[in-house]
């Protein structure tokens, strides 16, 4: 489960739609724009990104490191781990 304080960071990048570069727990780097948070199939919580037309769902327990790739206010970069 994500701290409440980490998923604050997660629900800002969702509202302003800021683009993206996720590493994962397993050393994947994933980029695209946030869209919101959705539960999968299994009914773990996840990220939604858009990569391209196509919509990715990353789950949040396996995030470790969220940059945003543009300049703004609000964050550069959060580790979750």
């Amino acid at each position: 489960m994500l701290n409440c304080d980490l998923h604050d960071y997660i629900e800002i990048v969702c509202l302003y739609h800021y683009p993206l570069k996720l590493t994962l727990s397993s050393g994947t780097e994933l980029t695209g724009t946030a869209v919101t948070t959705r539960y999968n199939d299994n009914r773990q919580e996840c990220l939604v990104i858009r990569q391209n037309d196509t919509e990715q769902l990353v789950l949040l327990d396996q995030i470790t490191l969220l940059q945003v790739t543009t300049a703004n206010p609000h964050l550069q970069q959060v580790r979750f781990s």
